[in-house]
């Protein structure tokens, strides 16, 4: 039977022991590890960083999961309004590696493309290298349209084609003030007409 003192130093000697095992153990799976990867275990690949775009420009409405290969941003230059050029600047980040890139815009009835309605082609395409492209758009009426945009890529997995929508949306144009009178001036030389209220 042993006495108390020497069962307490052995279970400080058993402790002990189990500690130094679970630390060598330890340590061996740590160097097994990176002997692995010195090995030329796959290490997970590097994603880029994300591209960077101004604050102020928003997301194209796109169909299906066509995001998650190629964005489409854009930002509008001024209000849209009737009749008046509206500058558009787009960015396009493409989220994968592609061979060439390239995009095309379609107005509709009631807003049009004046200018800048192709973009590229663009060869050797770097995921989250944006592209930016300015173009001009015209509406012809108010209410809500949608610009279509239309990006091609070609890659090892052949040509694929994502749409996308810009939707633009021209207000009324503000009507005059009731019972205001229209302005009007006077050819040069010639005297304003009376006006026969103060006769």
């Amino acid at each position: 039977m042993l006495n108390p003192g020497v069962r307490a130093s052995l279970v400080v000697a058993l402790a002990s022991c189990v500690l130094l095992a679970a630390c060598d153990s330890s340590s061996e799976n740590e160097a097994a590890n990176a002997n692995a990867n010195d090995a030329g275990a796959p290490a997970a690949p590097k994603l880029p960083p994300k591209a960077k775009l101004a604050d102020q420009m928003v997301a194209a409405v796109s169909q299906g999961k066509a995001a998650t290969a190629v964005g489409v941003h854009f930002t509008l230059g001024n209000s849209p309004a009737v009749n008046q050029d509206l500058p558009i600047e787009i960015a396009i980040v493409p989220h994968e590696e592609f061979l060439s890139l390239r995009m095309t815009l379609d107005g509709q009835e009631g807003i049009s493309v004046v200018s800048g309605d192709a973009f590229g082609p663009k060869s050797e395409v770097e995921p989250e290298k944006a592209f930016l492209h300015q173009a001009v758009l015209r509406p012809t009426s108010e209410g809500v349209f949608m610009i279509g945009a239309t990006v091609e890529t070609d890659s090892s997995a052949g040509l694929v084609s994502r749409t996308y929508s810009i939707p633009v949306i021209v207000a009324p144009q503000a009507a005059p003030a009731a019972g205001a009178a229209p302005v009007t001036t006077p050819p040069a030389g010639q005297a304003p007409a009376a006006n026969p209220a103060n006769n």
